[in-house]
């Protein structure tokens, strides 16, 4: 021991001796509870705590509670999906003859983006000494773990990482950004649940049906729950069993393609965090969300493709907001109402205001010759001086959708991807404060979009159709 000799003393201050002692002597202790004279500030797991909370909120996170989890161990999960094993048409042979080794089987790679969602939280030790809460940081931690299930729950139904880069993309960004040949969308154009009739479930399903899918549930906004019952009024019965004569639940839709859509149940029915396009006012962290677009513009014209028939032609309103991940602005509108005739379209040009930048837009419309505006569409902004839109009537504002999912196939068709379970993060003691983040990272995974489907433009009570 050389370093401790003599000899060697007086290369070696006093202080780099007894680090090295320290070092020396440390241990592999792994008990936090036995550490003497501070510790490390490290991430706690609290994957089992969310595994009870979620447990005992099924009905406010229908998604986060019923979806499989798969570790992942990268920032882009990659991901094979057999898309198609294979031709099954031409496989027959002459005896003893041979078979072509690919049978034009379609293996698809698809990547997903990690995506971290956090949120800070603080407990003072006044807090802690008055014992206000029973157990004030535990309590504070499960209100931060329930307020990170609800980020990802909402995400997984309104996440787009087109408009908001640091969010993963929901499942009806992924339907709509998959391959046309690979989107179930039906289009009720304004028209509600109730009118369109118990058909509209055979089709969606038909459709998904044809691609190889097989839908066993449907998730909708809490506005749509009374429409559906309406519709299965008949089908509801009393229990005899029941002295209380309470009416049975929704019943499941056997539809002809022979799935079995659940209405109710785990993971299935009407979604606390699945909003319809309504109306939009700023909100969030007004220091850091972005500033209202400087100026709108908009001019009609004849468009290609326009879905402005001869029954829209009319007056509409425009306003647009800008947002980023830190909030949505108040709106800019459009200076005056807009003419536009039966196979126009309206292009919107967006400027957008100084300061904090927008990554996109929320573009609200009237309906014809209206007067109230709701949201329409969503978009990137551009990243030049402004940002161009045209509006052909393809989306309605002010309606509501339904989502179709197909849970699992040979493989599953949709998973949570997590880099990092849900975990507190220390950040140490800030005056009287002990602050920490709430925090996790992953990502919707929807391996198949053509295994679910999206029904749009549905008309709902207090929107604008």
């Amino acid at each position: 021991m050389a370093f401790f000799d003599n000899s060697n003393a007086q290369n070696y201050s006093a202080a780099d001796v007894e680090a090295l002692n320290k070092a020396l002597s440390a241990g592999t202790g792994t008990d936090s509870s036995q550490f003497t004279g501070g510790r490390a500030l490290i991430p706690e797991d609290c994957e089992q705590e969310t595994l009870n909370i979620l447990a005992q909120s099924k009905e406010d996170c229908k998604v986060m509670s019923s979806i499989k989890t798969t570790k992942v161990g990268s920032t882009v999960h990659e991901k094979n999906l057999r898309d198609d094993e294979g031709d099954y048409k031409h496989l027959s042979v002459v005896e003893g003859d041979d078979s072509p080794i690919e049978t034009n089987q379609s293996i698809k790679r698809k990547t997903f983006d990690m995506k971290f969602l956090q949120t800070k939280r603080g407990i003072t030790q006044q807090m802690i000494a008055a014992e206000t809460f029973e157990g004030a940081l535990a309590s504070e931690k499960i209100s931060g773990i329930n307020t990170i299930m609800k980020a990802c729950e909402y995400l997984c139904f309104h996440g787009d990482s087109a408009v908001v880069p640091t969010e993963f993309d929901g499942f009806e960004a992924q339907i709509r950004k998959a391959a046309k040949a690979d989107q179930n969308i039906i289009d009720l154009r304004g028209v509600s649940i109730g009118t369109y009739g118990e058909k509209l479930f055979d089709e969606i399903s038909g459709n998904i049906f044809e691609k190889g899918g097989f839908v066993d549930k449907t998730l909708f906004p809490a506005v749509l729950a009374k429409d559906i019952k309406e519709l299965f009024a008949e089908r509801i019965r009393f229990d005899v069993a029941d002295r209380f004569g309470a009416l049975q639940q929704l019943p499941a839709y056997p539809t002809a393609t022979g799935s079995t859509i659940k209405f109710v149940g785990e993971g299935a029915g009407a979604d606390k965090f699945y909003h319809v396009k309504g109306k939009v006012a700023a909100e969030g962290n007004a220091t850091f969300r972005p500033a209202a677009p400087t100026s709108v513009t908009a001019s009609a014209a004849t468009q290609t493709g326009s879905k402005f028939l001869t029954a829209d032609a009319g007056d509409y309103k425009y306003t647009v907001h800008a947002i980023n991940a830190a909030g949505i602005s108040a709106g800019t509108a459009v200076a005056a109402a807009v003419t536009v005739a039966a196979g126009e379209g309206v292009t919107l040009t967006i400027t957008p205001g100084s300061g904090v930048k927008a990554t996109g837009y929320i573009i609200c419309r009237s309906k014809k010759d209206g007067d109230e505006v709701m949201e329409m569409v969503r978009v990137a902004d551009s990243g030049e001086a402004t940002t161009t839109f045209k509006d052909i009537n393809e989306e309605l504002p002010g309606t509501a959708s339904m989502l179709f999912l197909t849970e699992n196939k040979i493989q599953s068709i949709y998973k949570f991807g997590q880099l990092m379970p849900v975990s507190t993060i220390p950040l140490g003691k800030r005056a009287a404060i002990d602050e920490f983040l709430v925090a996790t990272y992953g990502a919707l995974e929807l391996y198949a979009p053509k295994y679910c489907g999206l029904v749009k433009g549905i008309s709902y009570k207090g929107g604008l159709y």
